[in-house]
Parts: C-alpha cells; structure tokens; sequence
C-alpha cells in the first residue's frame, strides 16, 4: 500500500525522456526558424510576430502555436492560464533533455506594474520554499528579452482535479497519502515563514515519481500578513477558501487546515463540499455557505470509512478553535487512520 507513489518511477523516467527527446527536435526547428507542424509533421517559417498565437500550416491547415524565447527557454505548450499570468511548458537551450513550466503575465498586462509586482513575490516565495518534494522547484526568474518570468521544474503527473474527475472518487488510502504530502507541503512553507492561502484541487499535481505536489504560490503571504490581513477582495478559489478569508479576520494554519479539508472531502467523496448547483462565480452564495456553520453529517457520509469522515469533518469545522490547531496535529490524526484501516489489516508474514 506504502508503495502508492513509488510504483511508477520507470513509467515517468521514460514518459519524461520521450517528451524531452521530441521537444529537442522541435527546439532544432525553432533555431532554423521552422515550426513542424503537430498535424502533418512538414515545416514551415516561424512568424515571430504572432508568438503565443496559433498560426495554421500552409500545406494541411492544422492549427499550431507559434513558440517564444525568454532567457534562453522556448515556450511551446500552453499549461494554464489566469488574469495573473499564463503558464507554458517549455525547454531550455542549454539543459537538453529537461522540461519546464515558465510562467510570464497575459499579454494585454505585461507592463501592469501591479501585475510586475505580483509575479515578482511569486518568485520569492518560489525561491524561499524551494527544495522539500512537496512543492515545485524554482529554476529561474527576473526579466529578460522583454518579459517578466518564473521558471520552476515541469512535474510530469496528474492534476487531482483531473483524477478526481477520472476516477469518481480517490481511494482512501491514497486520500490519507495525498493529504500527509499536502501537510508536509503546508508545514515547509509555514517554516519558511508563509501561508500558502491557495489550496484546491487545481493546484495539487499527483507525480508519477514522486507523492503529491502543491504548486502556483502566487497569493501567498507572509505569515504576519496573512495573520492580520484585511481585504474587501477573495483572493483564491470560493469553493475551498476557509470563512476567516470571507469575514477578513485574519488567516493562520487553522484555516490551511479547513481548506485542505475541503480538498479531501472533494477527493474521497467525488464532489465539492459547497453546493455543486453554485457555480464558483457566485462568490457571496458560497460565502455564506462558509459562514453557515452547517457541517452536515448526511454530506460526511459521503466519505467512508466513517472514521475518515470524522477527522475531515473536523478540519472543516466554522470556528477555527474547532479545528486541528497546528499541521502536526492534523497529521497525527492522518497518521492513526493509516496505522488502523491500512497498515493494521496487514498481517504479519508466518514464521
């Protein structure tokens, strides 16, 4: 069971060198000033006007975006985007055989200071917490070549977000094994001095090398900040920010705790917490949700065994009093559920 995370490491090591072998021919194209097509694999002149945008082969008409260079990376790939930035898979010239997620700021906003701003204590927070294998690792950032960039390491892997849709449901030891990772994620960047104040499913990567990865730190905030932060703006994802964010009392690990809770309800059951007939564009329905103080055993049931649902009803509790006080509390309790519905059905070998 403990073997979860590990059993794939050849799968990776081999998907991870085939997408860098393919990406080192293309990036051979690139420096001819060729783009082969994805479609019919025939080249043709790259316009660096329209760099980011999709131009269409002359000879099949197949759609293809046109590759940028920044500081040496050609970004390829899109990978996600948000009004804080984009992010683009990309390759380097002088590391071959690595992959790498570059993050720069949308097109229209480039030159927004406040968006400058933003990116740049993105890529401190990204620097102060880089090494531990829970969060992503920073390669790169500054401003080169007309563009304000953060380069970190491409993990290769499953957004639980999409295993989550995949599957149904997660399984609960591999539930109990995802939530010990995030904790351990959580725990290293409070240590470090931050609060992570992102947490949802989206930015939960599930490597095929390595447990589960927490990743895009961009509204982090120093411990102090988060503490006593007050705002008339939700920053993060509605579903799964916890109530002190909604009443703008401040933010400490209690509340990571109550999002990270919302995440493994959503995990283990299939479906989110919050009212799935509300969209997350309805923000006032949802935080009032979050204020409600309902915590309904009927929805718990939802998540088996009962005893995974009483340690995540706990973390999802409306007083943050209520909650596991510290990560390492909450670990505990994560680990005597593994030690009593996983490890404790293992009988021992016969003599």
């Amino acid at each position: 069971m403990l073997n979860f995370f590990k059993s794939r490491k050849k799968v990776a090591s081999a998907a991870v060198a085939a997408a860098a072998a393919a990406v080192e021919d293309a990036v051979v194209c690139f420096h001819q000033g060729q783009l082969p097509c994805a479609g019919c694999g025939r080249q043709f002149p790259i316009d660096s006007a329209k760099a980011l945008t999709v131009d269409h082969c002359p000879y099949c008409n197949g759609p293809n975006l046109v590759p940028m260079r920044v500081a040496g990376f050609w970004l390829f790939s899109p990978l996600g985007a948000g009004a804080m930035g984009a992010v683009y898979k990309a390759y380097h010239d002088d590391r071959q055989g690595e992959l790498f997620a570059v993050k720069i700021l949308p097109r229209e906003g480039k030159d927004d200071p406040h968006l400058i701003d933003n990116l740049t204590r993105e890529a401190e927070v990204t620097r102060a917490i880089s090494g531990h294998p829970c969060v992503a690792k920073l390669v790169d950032a500054g401003f080169m070549d007309g563009e304000h960039y953060l380069t970190t390491e491409f993990i290769v892997g499953e957004r639980l977000d999409n295993r989550i849709a995949r599957l149904g449901k997660i399984p609960m030891t591999e539930v109990l094994l995802i939530g010990l990772r995030l904790l351990a994620a959580e725990t290293h960047i409070y240590n470090c001095g931050y609060l992570y104040r992102d947490m949802k499913p989206g930015n939960v990567m599930i490597p095929e090398d390595r447990g589960a990865v927490l990743y895009d730190y961009g509204i982090a905030q120093p411990l102090n900040t988060a503490r006593f932060h007050v705002s008339d703006e939700f920053d993060g994802t509605p579903l799964y920010f916890p109530p002190e964010r909604v009443l703008g009392t401040g933010e400490q690990a209690s509340s990571e705790i109550y999002s990270l809770g919302l995440v493994l309800f959503h995990a283990a059951s299939g479906f989110s917490y919050m009212d799935p007939s509300v969209t997350a564009g309805e923000i006032q329905s949802i935080a009032r949700r979050h204020l409600s103080g309902i915590r309904s055993g009927m929805e718990l049931k939802a998540v088996q065994p009962p005893d995974l649902a009483a340690v995540i009803g706990k973390m999802i509790q409306r007083e943050p009093w209520q909650r596991y006080q510290s990560f390492v509390e909450a670990e505990n309790a994560f680990l005597e559920l593994l030690q009593s519905n996983v490890l404790g059905r293992v009988e021992a070998p016969e003599a």
